[in-house]
């Protein structure tokens, strides 16, 4: 038997009322989320939500109870959370819970039947969980029979950020499956829907299942470095942190109660290790063995990476292991509450946290608060290089991909048009060349003028050499750069108390943070790092080795310094913060003269246009029914302007004169574009706002705009009457219409108009057309 928190009973109660409002509803696949932190019950949350649909659906009017459930999870998720469940059940057995073992040939779901599925075990759409000779275990079959019974389904997806929504396979399983309702569970989404159930941590943190916040740093200190380098020596600050810990428990609880777990988060993020990782875990173990005698060997040590996992009885409050050394795979669903602190080995281009890889040490191991307050905090130990810590959602690059279909049914005509779209002949890399040397050195002697260039292969004397290139550097002293260096260069955040429950950025001051010195190794990868960052608008990954040499190349050639000597040397606050700016500037440079080799190469190439069958929005988009929109649901971007608003609800209410219209995407060659030249005479594409497709069979290419609101719009607008002129001409079935449409308000009417003819400017609209659908589907003069 079980019992809720009051905060988890408001939100079952809220998710029921929610769900038999959409089970009302005409329409499938209707989005409900819970929203709750890690650590705040939510499989107990789920688990009543359950139970209680099937008890209270009989009392719903016009509901009927003959409900089954699927539970979709990421990786073995799925397990724990049928473990928890069955066990929760076990004294009411009001769901029946299963798994794909359960299910036999020709399989159905009945009511009251919770299957659990990982996504990793769909195969595409029909093969799923496919059985030696046997020909219909599927998942097409499962859904057939089971609706073929007036079955309902309910989904329910699990860790729903990671994994319902990323890639073409499970967005096909969910469409296949086609569910009344879809309970979307996730401490971190990527959006909300207008059905969403918000727990706020606060109340999770005042019902003392999860810590009060995260102590970063505490106690670290440089002078206390001494000869170790940084990895070690966090290391052991976070292992005198989990000592301490270890004794406050033994003190509150008594001896043994509580090990407290020292995590250890390998630095690249790719889940293979990486050459970076295997070092840092080769120093790491040996410090951890020779200095505290923890190993794998003994039971102290646990391991938990892809093809190597040693973690048996890891979750236990007594559990004999003292640290864990992990990469990505512990933020999803892990359950440790003795987990205590985080060693996070951060690179220096991911300054990020994810909010559910430190939630991992945010469960109390008793669900309530200690008298000792230093055991009601996690502590998180990391190299992170910056004065801004960034709390994110864990895979926040994940988006949730939203599903709209064209109205065939409808028996409208979709007329294919023309669009354009602009071929580079000579491929635009986007990547740095060799070319780019010269405009580095070119904007370091315009910054410095004293500069002396001096040529590889020269008839001085090696020390009439040497003595130019002393002069250059004495040059660039007078001009505040330091080339007297120590080893004390990294600055990390030191003793900062956050709150990792918030999304979101701290700004950390500058009397927390401290610099620590590290090793030449370390000087190279950091080196490595800020090249790496420094490509904007290029390829970062084909490109930064090219400013690296580039960078090196300028030391040997101009200054007499050999690689292993700048690292620091460029890396040093005061040089950076002037070398940073010079290697901007040479980028643009470089970057607006690969553009003009690249649009000297440019052309138009047509390609046949017509309303896409399906299309996908992600979560910056919110859904509407729209009857006349040629896809069905309508989805309008958060960002769309109030002329593309103001225009939508023109066609809406003028929708008897028109067949559909479509509202077309901005970017891509999936959407139709006509290109122009702007005023710089760059060969561009132009995506117009609105296709509409009027009852007399006419097209309009229409473009919502203000007065004056692009200075690019009498291109647009002329291109466009250019390439409607060509197309009328040569197709007497399909005439187009259109142009850049101006929105006007004169006493609280709306009105919009447009000019057939071209145009110099969107200011003065004399002679401009008015647009009404009414005319137009009637040939009548607008």
């Amino acid at each position: 038997m079980y019992i809720l928190k009051d905060f988890q009973e408001k939100a079952v109660n809220k998710l029921l009322e929610y769900t038999f409002d959409a089970l009302t509803e005409n329409s499938e696949q209707i989005p409900i989320q819970l929203e709750s932190p890690t650590g705040s019950g939510k499989t107990l949350m789920m688990a009543s939500y359950l139970e209680r649909v099937v008890e209270e659906l009989s009392l719903q009017p016009g509901l009927s109870d003959n409900v089954a459930f699927i539970w979709f999870a990421p990786n073995t998720l799925h397990i724990q959370s049928f473990k928890s469940i069955q066990k929760l059940y076990e004294d009411t057995n009001r769901l029946n819970c299963i798994d794909l073992s359960d299910l036999t040939a020709n399989p159905s779901l009945n009511s009251r039947d919770l299957l659990f599925v990982n996504w990793s075990s769909v195969d595409g759409m029909k093969k799923i969980w496919r059985k030696e000779n046997e020909t219909n275990t599927n998942l097409e079959t499962l859904i057939e029979n089971t609706k073929s019974n007036d079955t309902q389904l309910i989904l329910i997806i699990d860790e729903a950020h990671l994994s319902a929504f990323t890639g073409t396979q499970a967005i096909s399983v969910r469409n296949l499956i086609k569910a009344k309702v879809e309970i979307l569970v996730s401490a971190t989404p990527n959006n909300r829907p207008a059905r969403n159930v918000y727990i706020d941590r606060k109340e999770v943190i005042k019902e003392e299942m999860i810590k009060k916040g995260v102590r970063l740093n505490i106690g670290l200190d440089p002078v206390q470095q001494s000869s170790d380098n940084v990895h070690i020596h966090l290391l052991r600050k976070a292992f005198a942190k989990k000592q301490e810990l270890e004794v406050l428990y033994d003190t509150e609880l008594g001896r043994g109660k509580v090990n407290p777990l020292l995590l250890i988060q390998l630095p690249s993020e790719n889940t293979a290790l990486s050459e970076e990782d295997k070092g840092v875990r080769d120093i790491l173990e040996g410090l951890l063995n020779t200095d505290f005698n923890i190993s794998t060997n003994n039971g102290r040590l646990a391991v938990w990476l892809s093809g190597e996992q040693n973690k048996e009885g890891l979750e236990k409050l007594d559990g004999t292991q003292d640290v864990l050394i992990f990469k990505q795979a512990i933020a999803q669903g892990w359950d440790c509450p003795r987990a205590s602190v985080l060693v996070s080995y951060r690179t220096v281009q991911s300054p990020n946290f994810g909010i559910q890889t430190v939630g991992r040490i945010l469960r109390m191991p008793h669900q309530k608060h200690y008298q000792h307050d230093d055991l009601n905090y996690g502590y998180v130990f990391t190299n992170i290089q910056s004065s801004i810590i960034n709390f994110v959602p864990s895979d926040s690059d994940y988006f949730n991909l939203q599903l709209a279909e064209r109205q065939d049914d409808k028996h409208w005509t979709f007329d294919k048009l023309t669009s354009e779209t602009i071929i580079n002949d000579r491929a635009s890399p986007g990547v740095l060349t060799s070319e780019f040397e010269e405009f580095f050195f070119q904007i370091m002697e315009e910054n410095y003028p004293e500069l002396k260039q001096l040529p590889e292969f020269t008839t001085v004397s090696e020390s009439e050499l040497k003595d130019k290139k002393q002069k250059n550097k004495d040059y660039m002293l007078e001009k505040l750069w330091v080339f007297d260096i120590d080893e004390h260069q990294i600055r990390i955040p030191i003793n900062v108390d956050i709150n990792p429950y918030q999304v979101g950025a701290i700004n950390v001051s500058n009397d927390h943070m401290g610099r620590f010195a590290i090793t030449d190794n370390e000087f190279s990868q950091l080196f490595d790092e800020f090249c790496f960052e420094n490509i904007t608008k290029l390829n970062k990954s084909k490109s930064w080795k090219k400013l690296r040499e580039t960078l090196i190349h300028f030391a040997e050639y101009y200054l007499a310094i050999n690689e292993y000597k700048i690292w620091k040397i460029y890396l040093f606050q005061q040089n950076k913060a002037m070398l940073i700016p010079h290697i901007q500037l040479a980028l643009e440079k470089f970057i607006h003269w690969q553009n003009q080799q690249q649009n000297d190469k440019r052309r138009v190439e047509p390609a046949e246009w017509e309303v896409p069958e399906i299309r996908y929005y992600n979560e910056l988009y919110k859904r509407e029914i729209v009857p006349n929109h040629a896809l069905k649901p309508f989805f309008e971007g958060n960002k769309a302007s109030e002329p593309e608003k103001l225009f939508k609800k023109y066609l809406i209410e003028n929708e008897r004169h028109i067949d559909w219209w479509y509202k077309n995407g901005d970017q891509g060659r999936e959407h139709f574009s006509v290109s122009y030249e702007d005023n710089k005479g760059i060969l561009r594409l132009f995506y117009v706002d609105f296709v509409i497709k009027f009852k007399n069979e006419k097209i309009g290419l229409f473009d919502t705009k203000t007065k004056r609101s692009d200075a690019e719009a009498p291109n647009k607008h002329n291109a466009l009457v250019e390439y409607m002129e060509k197309h009328n001409k040569a197709n007497s079935k399909t005439e187009l219409l259109g142009g850049v449409l101006i929105s006007a308000e004169i006493n609280g009417v709306i009105s919009f108009r447009y000019c057939v003819n071209r145009i110099t400017d969107t200011n003065d609209l004399t002679g401009w057309d008015y647009f009404n659908p009414a005319n137009i589907s009637t040939n009548q003069p607008t």
